[in-house]
């Protein structure tokens, strides 16, 4: 591999592991991490977050 392409990997491996580590803080944290806005508008929201006995 040439330089130009060892950069561009390690570009590319740089954004995709701070895109992974934002949404690991981000689960820690309790926030939610879709894009819809909340989970009331989120179709989904009985998946993620079932009540409390289901858990």
């Amino acid at each position: 591999m040439n330089t130009p392409t060892i950069i561009v990997l390690a570009v590319v491996v740089l954004v995709f592991a701070a895109i992974v580590v934002n949404e690991i803080r981000k689960k820690k944290a309790g926030k939610s991490s879709c894009s819809c806005g909340g989970c009331s508008g989120c179709g989904m929201k009985g998946q993620c977050h079932g009540t409390p006995e289901e858990k």
